[in-house]
């Protein structure tokens, strides 16, 4: 197949990547994909099969794919590049609106390329819901370094090295190389070019615009101060994770490369998820950094380049010029000879071009910045009084109460009457994630105490006053058109999500036998349960914010776990990104109240997929209690070493998270492995009082480096055990038996049995084995692969077993239920099972040969 699409003959040469460069990946391919090579290079010769030696284990394979990928982004941009002189369609469009459970980000779309302004958590998961298409996207502006704004970047980077993007490119702070450097302690980059482009660098100019970053300044009142040092048990209360004088550079938290290309670094690789700490790489080369700049805003000042004009065909046939090559020529404003002769000036068949439009990005996050913004002369040139044309629209990323001071109204007004101006803030009436929303009323049907209705937090109509002329609220995937073929600037509410539970429902309904079994399932649970009075207890309650692997799916994020242990106290259980928002959309208003409760954290392991998410909770922990009026109580933090280090990393170069020692006791988690004696530890003996602990155990578990499951004994009498990520795990098994809860990790399905075991993790099988083993009262299945979006396929896994999605919540006295909503969720899910069947079946045939039907 990529013979015939890809010979390096048939590249133009106006292809911006050069033919060499295109040889040397076509000769690679043939290489190791066993094809026969030319002895006498492009020009010819005699064409002699050339000896290929395979590496053993079928790396050949994986190297062959993986410069197929490359070949196929490169036909991807030859294919752009056909058209991107002429732009027909342009637009922007909100992914992120700036809503408390979603951060602001901004797409821009060209028939060519695509780019994103501001990449906070969740906004990978927006634009995969809604299938924005991001094969395209190889630049990423950041107005400031700031959660908000980089919190979903690694996630986005592994996403676009997945689909085969060769190089990225990200411009803003060049802070934004510290930030990356600090996701290398635990995140993967083997394929991708990531290069950082700090402001004072000269324009970014292609074929479709220009854009000119602005540094903005206010007055610095931040003080970087010493490393993130938190109580650490009873080691050393003064425990400093920041770097030590003549500590190694595996050690120190606060080193980089060299260069801004922080790609090239090698590591081990566990392809399951989003990271493997390449720390102990000899590639891994790092300098100490700078220290963070939080007075530092870039705007962005973009001119798209000018649409060409129409070439008007019906008059040059009307003055005998008929279709050829010199067509081409008049049409990209050349003079042109005819076959008789004539030397034709385009100027008469050709229309004017069409000068591009101008749009500003700006971020004004604070009142200190506003007087800088609203007196910055680069931007003054783009108003009224200024000599560059005025901007069609001006997007501000800009809090609703900074945005409507007296003084950032005046500088919105010099834009002039024709201007529009986008507001991404938390003033916005929408919802994001109404997939989500959808499914949950439907597992509502099946067992509303298990699914509860998800929270309305969209601020209902008529609840905001209105806003000034040519004032817009962002909305997700509100979109405003610059170029759409021929028609003005205009707004595009068409694709805007729109939630109908309702609709959604009916659906559900009409599904073949999903109303006979949820009778059915009714019926069966009111006949086993006639005689069960007991009383529920009301904790533990377990609720789960992500329940799928890797990365975020538009039917289950990554994974984070709440435990509810009393009215006061709760444990959370990893944190992927985008647990805050998940948790908001469960919580709604209530969950100021639910973090403030929050008592202890445990992470398993450095995976990003298993703690990503945790900066905001910090964040969003610290504002809840400033807003309830009480004050900032320290949390118990079960954590790996490298964990602090990435907090410490972060803190020091990138932006202050308002955290101090106050904020944390650090509990470090192979200190309190069941093969350590830390019984003593003043802290842990605190920890266990605190939450009502009789025991608690941190078990190595195997998977990665410091990989940890948690095993905890609480003085009502009930006993929870949570795997992590791991294979199945004699030292688990062991520290919990007779659990009265497992929540184990299923990610793979049995047939992939053997990617489960080269990637450090349980099969569905595997995870019921374990609960057998363990003698667990029950055994609920979480972190499935995002190979199944909306349920795993499994065989009855008995009384004892029950599977775990999002927004699940249970309490003891209803895990009894689970196994009996089976039947109606398979009948929910119909569509999605025999679709798995089928690639079951067909893996399963590929892998014996073809010798099954």
């Amino acid at each position: 197949m990529l013979q015939s699409l890809l010979p390096c003959r048939q590249f133009p040469a106006s292809l911006s990547i050069c033919r060499a460069q295109t040889r040397c990946l076509w000769r690679r391919f043939c290489v190791f994909s066993g094809r026969r090579g030319s002895e006498g290079g492009e020009g010819g010769g005699r064409r002699q099969p050339r000896l290929a030696v395979f590496p053993p284990g079928g790396r050949h394979l994986q190297n062959q794919n993986n410069m197929a990928e490359e070949l196929r982004h490169v036909k991807k941009r030859k294919k752009g590049q056909t058209f991107s002189n002429n732009i027909a369609n342009f637009y922007l469009q909100v992914i992120g609106a700036g809503s408390r459970d979603t951060c602001p980000a901004l797409f821009v779309f060209s028939d060519s390329k695509r780019y994103l302004f501001n990449c906070g958590e969740g906004t990978q998961r927006i634009m995969m819901e809604h299938k924005v298409k991001v094969s395209r996207m190889e630049d990423i502006f950041l107005t400031r370094m700031s959660w908000n704004n980089v919190g979903g970047l690694g996630g986005m980077t592994l996403t676009l090295q997945s689909i085969g993007v060769p190089e990225v490119r990200v411009y803003g702070p060049p802070n934004a190389e510290d930030f990356y450097q600090a996701l290398k302690d635990f995140t993967y980059f083997p394929k991708i070019k990531v290069r950082v482009k700090p402001y004072h660098l000269s324009p970014m100019s292609d074929d479709v615009m220009t854009v000119w970053q602005v540094p903005i300044r206010a007055p610095d009142t931040s003080s970087p101060g010493a490393g993130l040092s938190p109580r650490v048990g009873s080691r050393s209360p003064d425990h400093d994770l920041s770097p030590k004088a003549g500590s190694s550079p595996s050690q120190s938290p606060v080193v980089r490369r060299s260069s801004c290309d922080v790609s090239d670094i090698d590591s081990e690789s566990d392809d399951s998820s989003r990271s493997t700490s390449p720390r102990n790489s000899p590639k891994s080369k790092r300098r100490k950094t700078s220290q963070r700049d939080e007075s530092l805003v870039i705007s962005y000042i973009c001119k798209l380049k000018p649409k060409k004009g129409r070439f008007l065909t019906e008059k040059a046939l009307m003055d005998g010029i008929k279709p050829g090559v010199w067509v081409g020529e008049l049409k990209k404003g050349n003079q042109a000879t005819l076959p008789d002769g004539r030397v034709i000036d385009p100027t008469p068949y050709v229309e004017p071009d069409t000068p591009g439009p101008v749009f500003i990005v700006v971020e004004c996050p604070g009142e200190d910045f506003i007087e800088p913004v609203t007196t910055n002369s680069q931007i003054a040139k783009y108003q009224e009084d200024g000599e560059e044309e005025l901007p069609a629209i001006v997007v501000h990323f800009t809090p609703a109460g900074v945005a409507k001071d007296t003084r950032y109204q005046d500088w919105i007004t010099r834009f002039g009457p024709d201007t529009e101006h986008l507001f991404l803030n938390e003033d916005t009436q929408t919802t994001s994630h109404e997939g989500t929303a959808s499914l949950q009323a439907c597992l509502n049907i099946i067992q509303p105490t298990v699914f509860p209705l998800l929270a309305d937090n969209t601020i209902k109509p008529g609840s905001l006053p209105p806003l000034p002329h040519k004032h817009v609220r962002g909305e997700c995937l509100l979109t405003y058109w610059l170029f759409h073929r021929d028609q003005p600037l205009q707004w595009d509410r068409s694709s805007i999500p729109l939630l109908d539970n309702e609709e959604a429902v009916k659906g559900a309904f009409a599904l073949p036998g999903f109303e006979d079994s949820l009778k059915e399932m009714k019926e069966t649970i009111a006949t086993a349960f006639s005689s069960d009075t007991a009383v529920s207890p009301s904790y533990p309650e377990v609720v789960f914010f992500g329940t799928g692997s890797s990365i975020p799916s538009k039917r289950r994020n990554v994974t984070g776990i709440l435990v509810h242990l009393s009215e006061t106290e709760s444990l959370l259980l990893d944190g992927g990104e985008g647990t805050f928002g998940q948790m908001y959309r469960h919580y709604g208003d209530d969950v100021d109240r639910v973090l403030a409760n929050i008592k202890c954290v445990f992470i398993s392991h450095i995976h990003a997929d298993h703690h990503l998410g945790l900066m905001k909770i910090f964040q969003e922990r610290r504002r809840a209690l400033k807003t309830l009026g009480e004050p900032q109580q320290p949390m118990y933090l079960i954590a790996p070493l490298p964990f602090m280090s990435w907090i410490n990393h972060y803190r020091l170069n990138c932006e202050n998270i308002g955290m101090d020692n106050k904020d944390f006791i650090l509990l470090l988690s192979k200190d309190l492995s069941v093969f350590s004696n830390e019984e003593q530890n003043q802290e842990f003996n605190s920890l266990k009082e605190n939450l009502g602990f009789k025991q608690l155990q941190v078990v190595p578990v195997l998977h990665v480096s410091r990989s940890y499951g948690l095993v905890v004994t609480h003085n009502d009498g009930w006993k929870l055990v949570y795997s992590g990520d791991s294979m199945p795990c004699d030292a688990l098994i062991m520290a919990g038996k007779d659990a009265t809860l497992l929540i184990h990790e299923a990610t793979f399905d049995d047939e992939l049995h053997q990617e489960a075991k080269r990637k450090r993790h349980s099969t569905i099988t595997q995870a019921v084995d374990v609960g057998i083993e363990m003698n667990a009262g029950f055994n609920l299945l979480t972190h499935f692969s995002q190979r199944y979006p909306k349920i795993p396929l499994m065989d009855n896994g008995g009384e004892k077993v029950g599977i775990a999605f999002d927004h699940m919540k249970v309490r003891l006295g209803d895990l009894k239920l689970l196994p009996h909503l089976s039947t109606p969720l398979q009948a929910l899910f119909q569509e999605e099972l025999q679709e798995m069947r089928v690639k079951q079946k067909r893996h399963k045939r590929n892998r014996l040969g073809g010798l099954i039907d």
